[in-house]
C-alpha cells in the first residue's frame, strides 16, 4: 500500500515539475504574469478616456503615441493613426492637471 502511495506521490510531483523542466535553459522571467519568458509587446493599444475617445496606440520603446481616427471619404471609410504631440511644458506653480 505504501509503495502504491509513494509511486502516486512521485508521479504527481513529476507532473507538476514538467512545465518547469520544459523551459529553455537560462531563461529568466521578464516580469508580468502573461509574459514570463518574453519581453512586453512594443505597441500597446488602449481604449481612450472620455475627452479623447477612440483608441490610443503607444510605442513602448520610443514613447510615441497615436490616436485612431475614422475618416469617411467618397471612396469609403478609412482608418488612420494620427500621431499625438508630446507634452513639452508641464504645469508649474499653482497650476494643476484636471483629469475627467
Amino acid at each position: 500500500m505504501r509503495a502504491i502511495l509513494a509511486c502516486f506521490l512521485l508521479l504527481a510531483l513529476l507532473t507538476c515539475a514538467a512545465p518547469a523542466m520544459a523551459s529553455p535553459p537560462g531563461a529568466t522571467p521578464q516580469g508580468g504574469a502573461l509574459s514570463l519568458y518574453s519581453p512586453p509587446p512594443r505597441y500597446q493599444i488602449f481604449q481612450a478616456a472620455k475627452p479623447y475617445g477612440g483608441m490610443l496606440m503607444v510605442d513602448t520603446q520610443s514613447g510615441k503615441s497615436w490616436q485612431r481616427v475614422i475618416v469617411n471619404t467618397p471612396q469609403g471609410i478609412r482608418i488612420r493613426w494620427v500621431e499625438l504631440p508630446r507634452v513639452e511644458k508641464f504645469p508649474t506653480g499653482n497650476e494643476t492637471i484636471m483629469w475627467d
